[in-house]
Formats: C-alpha cells, sequence, structure tokens
C-alpha cells in the first residue's frame, strides 16, 4: 500500500502538488482564526482615528481579500479534482486486491479439490466428497460500473469542476487579474484603483463558483457513496468464497479422521491400538488450532 501511496504522488504534476499542499496548510481552524484576527486588526489600524492608511469601507482589504477568494476558489476545484481522481485509484486498487484474492481462492479450490479425489478412495460407500463446483466468480471492474443517473444541470457542474479544477485555471486566473491591475494602473483600462470593476467582476464569479463547488461536492460524495458500496460487494464475495472453502475443508477434516480411524483400527489386534485423531470442529478452525 505504501508503494502504492507512493505512485500516486509521484504521478502528480507540480502544481497539483502544490494545490494539495495549499489546501491541507489552510483547510484548518488556524488559518479561520487567523483571517479574523488579521482582518480586525486590519479594520482597526486602518481607521481614520488610528493610523487612516485604509479607512472604512477599507478599499485595499476589499481589495486583497475579493482577489485571494478567487484564487483560492480555483485551488478549491483542483483539490476537489484530486480528491475525485484519488478515489478512483483507491477504488481501483481495492478491486485489484479482491481479484488477487480470488484468484488465490481459485487456486486453492483446485488444490482442495485434487485432495477430495485422493480422499474418497479411501472413504467408505456414500461418504465420498463433493467437489468444488463454484465457478470462478468474477467480480466488475470501477469503471464497468454503470454511473449514477444525473441531471443536465449536475452534468454541467460536473463538466464546470473539472474544467476549472486545473492547473491552467489557476494560471490564467491569475494571469488575468495581474494584467487588468497592471492595464489599469498604465490608463489602458478605464478601471483605476482599487479597481471597483475588477471587484464586480471578481465577486460575481466567486458568487456563481461557490454554487458550483457546492453542486461538485454532492456529485463527489455520490460517486463517494457508490464506490463504498462496490467496496462492500466485493468484500462480500471474498468473504462468500472463502466461507465456501473452509466448509470443503471441514468436511475433508472429518473424511481424513474416518479413514484414519479404520486404518488404525485394521493395523491393531482386537481393533485397538493408537488414538486416532481428535476430529476439528468449527470452533477448532476459526480459533487456528489443528
Amino acid at each position: 500500500m505504501a508503494a502504492v501511496v507512493t505512485e500516486v504522488a509521484e504521478s502528480r504534476t507540480t502544481g497539483d502538488r502544490l494545490a494539495a499542499w495549499t489546501t491541507r496548510r489552510l483547510g484548518s481552524m488556524v488559518t479561520v482564526y487567523l483571517t479574523v484576527g488579521l482582518s480586525a486588526l486590519w479594520m482597526v489600524l486602518g481607521a481614520r482615528s488610528v493610523l487612516g492608511f485604509d479607512p472604512y469601507p477599507y478599499p485595499v482589504l476589499l481589495f486583497v481579500g475579493n482577489v485571494v477568494q478567487l484564487l483560492l476558489i480555483f485551488v478549491i476545484l483542483v483539490g476537489q479534482r484530486l480528491l475525485s481522481e484519488s478515489g478512483e485509484r483507491r477504488a481501483q486498487q481495492t478491486y485489484d486486491d479482491a481479484q488477487a484474492i480470488l484468484g488465490e481462492c481459485h487456486r486453492l479450490q483446485a488444490l482442495i479439490d485434487d485432495r477430495a479425489r485422493l480422499l474418497n478412495r479411501g472413504a467408505a460407500a456414500g461418504r465420498e466428497l463433493d467437489p468444488c463446483d463454484t465457478a470462478p466468480i468474477m467480480i466488475s471492474p470501477p469503471l464497468a460500473v454503470a454511473p449514477a443517473i444525473s441531471t443536465p444541470n449536475r452534468r454541467i457542474a460536473a463538466w464546470l469542476v473539472q474544467r476549472l479544477g486545473s492547473r491552467a485555471a489557476v494560471v490564467v486566473a491569475t494571469a488575468v487579474i495581474v494584467a487588468w491591475m497592471l492595464l489599469a494602473l498604465l490608463g489602458v483600462i478605464p478601471d483605476p484603483y482599487p479597481f471597483p470593476f475588477l471587484l464586480f467582476c471578481s465577486s460575481l464569479a466567486q458568487l456563481v463558483f461557490m454554487f458550483v463547488i457546492m453542486v461538485g461536492q454532492d456529485v463527489l460524495g455520490e460517486v463517494s457513496d457508490r464506490r463504498i458500496v462496490e467496496t462492500s460487494n466485493h468484500t462480500a464475495v471474498v468473504l462468500q468464497q472463502c466461507r465456501h472453502l473452509r466448509q470443503h475443508l471441514l468436511a475433508q477434516d472429518e473424511l481424513l479422521t474416518a479413514v484414519v480411524e479404520r486404518a488404525v483400527d485394521a493395523r491393531a489386534p482386537g481393533g485397538s491400538g493408537a488414538p486416532a485423531p481428535r476430529a476439528h470442529t468449527d470452533q477448532d478452525v476459526g480459533s487456528g488450532r489443528r
């Protein structure tokens, strides 16, 4: 599993790792406390009666906060995309592990059949063992499962989350903001400091993107629930196969005990001799005793 985690980490780009690092560092209550504290301190010190560098309605604070919020929205979208991709990789890894376990169960089943045929040669009439007639069990890979039914609006939101949650979207948004401010300062764009039209467009984009993020979280939650159900089904299949093999092993233990008892009775004069091995019970098998 450690190798899988390392492989996933190495498969990410530098932008993805930076977005994941930013999400881990900023996604904490410490960040919330610092943001509230710094905002309150800025408003107190920026008031006209104190230092007066940013009086009410605090245009510099609003401008900085607006730009940071817009960029963080794209970081959040990147985090959602990475979360979805990580879930898909974990589901694929679980599927591969379940397939490997079932493969071992099929090989063990063939070994049990060979041993059953050997034991049946010495079994009494009517006590022959039945073969493990279980057909190879197949489970569906994660990508083969039919997608959940969704509305066109949910598909549009998922498409937006996929497109906006990329490194290119973060780079483009940063470049547009920086270019707009430079052109406004040079007088090319009629939007002087503190760039009210840029703040208006940024606020509008944030409002729309927040709803997109909420829909994206809902879609990710639905996909995660389906993966959990699928993983549970795979686990149930593996458990059923193991129990089936265990029943055949218990039947072989009983027949083997009977065959040994007859062999001992046949060799000992008068039917007495060394004590025969004790038959295994379900409790012995469950506790690992032999």
